[in-house]
């Protein structure tokens, strides 16, 4: 498709439209028209919990921003990742999408997260319950109590219990993911309600095994189909050892802990709330947040699918030869701590006339964090029920080849200001810029000393090895500036641009290799046109994304020319270092929300976009000496469909509500150099809602309705490959959607 051609003929179209249709009647402009609320970010077909990502045209990585009571849940994107101290649920006022519009302002960063607001106690008794069971063996617990308790004092009280089986049942864990939650607010209102402040305390525990993997056939075309008969989303694909050995990266000894230990993470939060509100529309609010949180996660990623041949030296357990499909892993053992505290305070209102909606912020914000990172290869059997393979006799290999480290302090203190600007019942305007301030400290082990690079059988404890001071000072800054026209009664145009400067964080430092100190530039444009009336809310836009200087880890595959360490020539080795590289997405969404009759409403959402790589070029030299050139310039971003559709109808009648939601992507490549990818794949959700009473509600669900496999992510060996026709019915191993599940809940309201 001619993107390009498409485009153009479309902004052709809406002038041809714009000039047939009369311009009298105008309605006042209203902020939303961007489309960002439609967009659902906690239904996740990867996820019972988590909240999804939703892609600009970037590259998605890490877990999606979640915001918390004014504040982020975590301190950044990173180890102590904010969806194991958050729940959606009842002990929140309320849960919804915050778009890039507010997170280029809020975070300094362009895209999509959750913003959610703690339940405080109100005026009477308040109790909410919820139980959800699915058919796989997962069971919910959520509740909440609130109740005034006089002279203006309020406590609300909520619990939150998940214990999860998984679909495809693991002999190493009676549950993949176990969580509970705590959570206690004291409120108090005064002066008729212009005030109220909140001290909300929460304690979580939460222990995970991911494990969404499995083996399949790639035939070459696309499609994929069943290797030796495993049913992805069904059957077990890791071992049965409870336990993890790994050789710790600080001590240099080796440890062996219990799988479920492994995966725990312990956080306490404090946060504290305030507003208060004045006869003349001035707003104050306070919002501090503490943070002590501990996380272990022992995270595997698949390395590839090898034949294991006579002199491989693989075996199993009891000693005896093994010949056949060996799948290797690599597993990163994470220990990471993060004591933060971040307090933020705002100041709205609004001028004499109505016309302007302004606001001024100031935070502050200092987190100390670490983490020691300890990593090994290991092998099973890719099959159903793998049994572990030694590699010449040891369980693990290559023992922290690659390997983190870092314990340090980060300072960040930054303002905003912005305006919202009615200027007439045709115009509206507004703007915001960010400035801040940014400051990271500690200690690492990077190439500051030539000793720390890393090896085999690398520690902190090895003679040569030495932490290194590091200090650095960045000034980042955002703005957005937005405009629309209305040409007649709820039709016109908009335009939108924002752009972001951020520079490397206290996470960066980890690795060998010290971190850029460039900064890196987002800019996003979208302008087009929208369309709103009592039956319509659509918006029709361009849209164009760039980032400079984006960092990526990537694990590149390299057949040995010789014997390194382990492995013998002939097998290949995993190789991970820091590469920069920019990117563009130039690309045309529509968004509409359509209510054609009393109680039918239908979201549509049609994406076409075309992602590239820019300026990526790497030179790598793997461990055996050699090294190679590769150009990945204007090749399309992997794991990035070009065309993405959503389809989400939701009809109320009575005491019923029936909907369903349906989102296509079209193809996604898998390596960099765009010769393999997977077709195209359905995401499918739908459910009957029925409210009993004001009391009861039953809600039943259904995840996967057309039970695809969904089956995506990357593979290792075929990074550098030109030549498709090498892995035509190719074994393989990667991720799946969640498989068809259906879900029961019952909501009980005091």
């Amino acid at each position: 498709m001619n993107l390009t051609r498409v485009l153009a003929t479309t902004l052709l179209s809406i002038t041809a439209f714009m000039g047939a249709m009369a311009q009298d009647a105008l309605t006042d402009s209203t902020k939303n028209t961007s489309g960002d609320s439609n967009r659902n970010v906690l239904m996740n077909a990867s996820s019972a919990t988590q909240p999804r990502q939703i892609s600009l045209g970037l590259p998605i990585s890490g877990y999606a921003y979640i915001f918390e009571d004014g504040l982020p849940v975590s301190y950044y994107n990173y180890q102590v990742y904010p969806y194991k101290s958050w729940h959606n649920g009842v002990s929140h006022e309320s849960v919804r999408t915050m778009g890039p519009q507010d997170m280029v302002l809020k975070y300094g960063v362009i895209t999509y997260s959750v913003d959610s607001w703690s339940k405080l106690a109100g005026d009477q008794l308040e109790g909410k319950l919820n139980y959800s069971v699915n058919h796989h063996g997962r069971h919910t617990i959520d509740a909440n109590i609130s109740t005034p308790l006089g002279k203006g004092w309020g406590i609300s009280v909520g619990t939150y219990h998940n214990f999860d089986h998984g679909s495809n049942h693991l002999d190493m864990t009676k549950l993949q993911e176990s969580a509970h939650f705590y959570k206690a607010a004291l409120s108090k209102s005064w002066n008729e309600g212009r005030g109220k402040a909140g001290l909300i305390y929460q304690y979580s525990q939460f222990r995970e095994v991911n494990e969404n993997y499995g083996p399949f056939i790639f035939v070459g075309d696309g499609s994929v189909k069943e290797y030796d008969g495993f049913r992805l989303g069904i059957d077990q694909y890791r071992p049965a050892n409870r336990t993890i050995k790994y050789l710790d990266v600080e001590t240099g000894k080796m440890v062996e802990q219990d799988i479920n230990d492994a995966n725990t993470s312990k956080v306490h939060h404090v946060n504290f709330v305030m507003d208060y509100l004045w006869d003349n529309d001035l707003k104050l609010s306070i919002h501090s947040k503490f943070k002590h949180g501990q996380s272990l996660r022992s995270s595997t990623t698949l390395m590839g699918v090898s034949d294991a041949v006579s002199g491989s030296g693989y075996t199993y357990e009891d000693g005896n030869n093994y010949l056949g499909k060996v799948q290797t892993r690599r597993m990163l053992h994470f220990d990471g701590l993060e004591h933060s505290w971040m307090t933020n305070a705002a100041l709205t209102g609004k001028s004499k006339d109505q016309r302007h909606n302004w606001r001024a912020e100031v935070d502050y914000w200092l987190n100390h964090g670490g983490v020691s990172t300890s990593m090994y290869l290991f092998a099973h059997e890719a099959k159903k029920d793998p049994k572990l393979l030694l590699l010449n006799g040891s369980e693990g290999f290559s023992y922290n080849s690659y390997a983190e480290y870092y314990d340090g302090h980060e300072h960040k203190l930054f303002g905003l200001v912005s305006d919202e600007w009615n200027v007439n019942r045709r115009l509206w305007l507004y703007g915001g810029v960010r400035l801040e301030y940014l400051n990271v400290r500690g200690l690492a082990a990077n190439d500051m000393n030539a000793g720390n690079a890393r090896h085999v059988g690398f520690s902190l404890a090895d003679d040569g090895v030495m932490k290194n001071h590091f200090s650095d000072n960045h000034f980042n800054y955002a703005f957005i500036g937005s405009v629309r026209y209305a040409l007649l009664q709820g039709f016109g145009l908009q335009a939108e641009y924002s752009s972001a400067v951020t520079h490397s964080q206290l996470f960066h430092y980890g690795t060998y290799h010290y971190p850029t100190q460039k900064g890196m530039t987002t800019n996003y444009f979208r302008g087009g046109i929208f369309w709103k009336n009592q039956w319509i809310d659509l918006t029709s836009q361009i849209t164009h994304i760039s980032m400079s200087n984006s960092q990526e880890r990537p694990n590149l595959s390299h057949v040995l020319t010789k014997d390194v360490g382990d492995l013998k020539a002939g097998m290949s080795e995993s190789f991970t270092q820091n590469y920069f590289y920019d990117i563009a997405t130039l690309g045309w969404l529509t968004d509409a929300v359509i209510t054609p009759v009393k109680g039918l409403s239908v979201h549509l959402m049609f994406t076409i976009r075309d992602p590239r790589y820019k300026n990526y070029k790497i030179t790598p030299t793997f461990s055996d000496g050699v090294t190679e050139t590769y150009d990945f310039t204007d090749k399309t971003i992997t794991a990035l469909s070009k065309t993405e559709l959503e389809i989400e109808p939701s009809y109320r009648f009575s005491k019923w509500r029936v909907w369903l939601s349906a989102r296509y992507f079209s193809k996604q490549y898998i390596n960099k150099t765009n010769s393999l990818y997977f077709n195209g794949r359905w995401e499918t959700f739908g459910g009957v809602d029925f409210q009993l009473n004001k009391h009861i509600n039953f809600a039943a669900s259904v995840v996967n309705i057309l039970n695809q496999k969904g089956a995506s992510g990357t593979i290792p060996a075929a990074d550098l490959i030109t030549d498709p026709s090498l892995y035509k019915n190719y074994v393989m191993a990667g991720t799946f959607i969640r498989p068809f599940t259906f879900e029961f809940t019952t909501k009980l309201k005091l």
